[in-house]
């Protein structure tokens, strides 16, 4: 199980690489999931780029096999940046492709305006430029807050809710028990620590500072990533594109993986 201790984390990853072994200058991409999720929600997107590119998927703080801070522990989106700069040191990766999902995005944007020189490329992938709070209402059934829902029914029913609205996906009985199964082994704690670090979190002053060739794969119709926000933040990024995905919800990377594979394959050709 290939972990390391950095930052005060044990975090734990996986790599795939199906490239040929006598090519020389494999590329990385990194993959990062969202709130909640860990590197088994990208297992669908492997097979279509380890062919060309060495894969790292990592577990965020607190995520599935890395180690969870304690209940007390300050969230904050700096710490997360910091993670993943501290991730990148520990394996020796000068610069890699960063796709980030949710909370991916988002930290991978403030990471980007940090440190622009340890990333080829940038792509966001259902992030919201501004986490409003009215939208909590749509990540629960009963208008409850999400910190209630997490002390009453930990994170399984949490999960539960967010599907219900269309956050996350479970597209059949069996997804959806596996969906349920994964996210519920994320302690209730760290859901609630997370959830209101992003509370208001906005990232539209950070835009215009980055960078990196940037790719935003935008759902049409989530209910917490508005598309209007997703032009904004093509606007504002110097040079970034867009490719807009119709999906059913939020989660366009499962949903129409095949769509998002493409449009994302497409951009990372385009930079050689």
């Amino acid at each position: 199980m290939p972990t390391v201790d950095t930052n005060g984390c044990k975090m734990f990853y996986e790599v795939d690489d199906f490239t040929d072994p006598w090519m020389s200058g494999t590329e990385t991409v990194w993959l990062q999931h969202g709130v909640g999720r860990s590197t088994e929600f990208w297992y669908h997107w492997v097979p279509a780029l380890a062919r060309e590119y060495r894969v790292i998927r990592r577990d965020m703080r607190g995520h599935g096999q890395s180690s969870a801070p304690p209940p007390d522990h300050e969230w904050s989106l700096d710490e997360l940046a910091s993670d993943m700069l501290a991730f990148l040191d520990a394996l020796g990766l000068e610069r890699v492709h960063y796709l980030g999902e949710s909370i991916g995005g988002i930290i991978g944007i403030l990471f980007a305006t940090r440190w622009p020189e340890r990333l080829k490329s940038l792509t966001v992938c259902n992030s919201p430029t501004v986490l409003r709070r009215a939208d909590g209402q749509a990540s629960t059934a009963s208008r409850s807050s999400v910190a209630n829902t997490l002390v009453d029914d930990w994170s399984r029913k949490w999960a539960h809710l967010l599907m219900e609205q269309r956050v996350l996906s479970g597209n059949s009985p069996a997804h959806t028990e596996w969906v349920l199964k994964e996210i519920s082994k994320t302690p209730a704690h760290v859901l609630k620590g997370i959830t209101r670090t992003l509370d208001g979190a906005d990232t539209t002053p950070l835009l215009s500072q980055v960078k990196v060739p940037t790719l935003i794969l935008a759902p049409s119709r989530s209910p917490i990533t508005w598309l209007s926000d997703q032009i904004k933040m093509r606007t504002l990024i110097p040079n970034a594109r867009i490719a807009v995905v119709e999906g059913p919800g939020h989660e366009i990377y499962v949903d129409r993986a095949e769509e998002c594979i493409e449009a994302y394959l497409s951009f990372l050709h385009s930079l050689n």
